[in-house]
């Protein structure tokens, strides 16, 4: 299975809710432990946090979730910018990015905070 599913911030915001939801029930589907998904559920939750915390005006951002057998993994980018495989795993100050990194296996954010890419391993 490999599942992907795209939500543009911030006009669609309100379906962050949706994104999470859906994320969910193909997570149960897997037979994913409820414990993992409950993570996973308070990771793209958080990372709607980071991002609203980056937005400016005129600013767009992507967050994308993307499962397979193996893992759940959550991208932020702009629009038109490619994922990059090279970030480092700076660590910062923000509550949703210490929340974050509590329960995903890997977390990569820019040098200005925004969080790039979260992997959590089912």
């Amino acid at each position: 299975m490999d599942l992907r599913l795209t939500v543009d911030l911030p006009h669609d915001i309100d379906r962050m809710s949706t994104l999470r939801h859906v994320l969910d029930g193909a997570l149960a589907g897997l037979g994913v432990a409820e414990q993992t998904r409950t993570d996973i559920g308070l990771i793209v939750t958080e990372t709607w946090a980071n991002v609203i915390g980056h937005v400016r005006v005129g600013v767009a951002f992507q967050v994308r979730a993307t499962v397979d057998e193996m893992q759940c993994v959550i991208e932020v980018t702009k629009p038109g910018e490619p994922i990059t495989e090279t970030l480092s795993n700076v660590m910062s100050s923000g509550h949703s990015l210490k929340v974050i990194r509590s329960l995903a296996d890997d977390v990569s954010v820019d040098s200005d905070g925004l969080l790039v890419k979260v992997t959590k391993l089912l």
